[in-house]
């Protein structure tokens, strides 16, 4: 980031241009900022609140789905599609490639076990085959939601960072504003 003797502003979008430049964030957060002219100046900052807790919250319940005995993959589909989501919206680039890979994961985990399911009954053969295939698939949704979380903490230290330059900017054109005689 610049030096500590430059605009705030600018600061602030140098900052946001070097999160771009590392496909942490996309085209949609840019937008965003542009909604944020049109309508008020904490916008981003409680944008970026309601995402990160809902994506904290969504992110728990995609944990607690993957560490049952009988991963439920139905509820990760579904929450990682909303996550997915969010994370679209707000423009977090990284963190939405990580979901949709994710994705991928957990909807192959799934079609495996209703086959296995279906199998089970004929051949004990069968059975540990799609069993060593299941825990594969397992062990592939968590390394991937693994990597969602880290993608998660980076766009979100990202956002404290974005919303503290933004707090900032506002303060600092609230106490210029004060100081003029009228």
């Amino acid at each position: 980031m610049a030096g500590s003797n430059t605009d705030p502003t600018q600061q602030l979008n140098d900052y946001i241009r070097t999160m771009h430049d590392q496909g942490i964030l996309d085209d949609n957060f840019d937008q965003l900022l542009v909604l944020r002219r049109e309508q008020n100046p904490r916008f981003i900052n409680e944008l970026i609140s309601m995402f990160t807790n809902d994506a904290e919250a969504y992110i728990a319940e995609i944990t607690n789905a993957l560490s049952l005995t009988e991963v439920d993959f139905s509820t990760i589909i579904s929450k990682l599609h909303q996550l997915k989501g969010s994370t679209s919206g707000i423009g977090g680039h990284r963190m939405y490639q990580a979901c949709c890979e994710l994705r991928v994961a957990a909807d192959d985990g799934d079609k495996d076990r209703s086959e296995f399911l279906m199998l089970i009954n004929f051949l004990f053969y069968i059975f540990s085959f799609y069993l060593l295939n299941i825990c594969l698939y397992v062990v592939r949704c968590d390394e991937l939601f693994l990597r969602v979380k880290e993608e998660f903490n980076t766009l979100k230290q990202c956002f404290d960072s974005i919303s503290e330059m933004r707090r900032n900017i506002i303060s600092n054109g609230t106490r210029r504003r004060r100081r003029r005689p009228l």
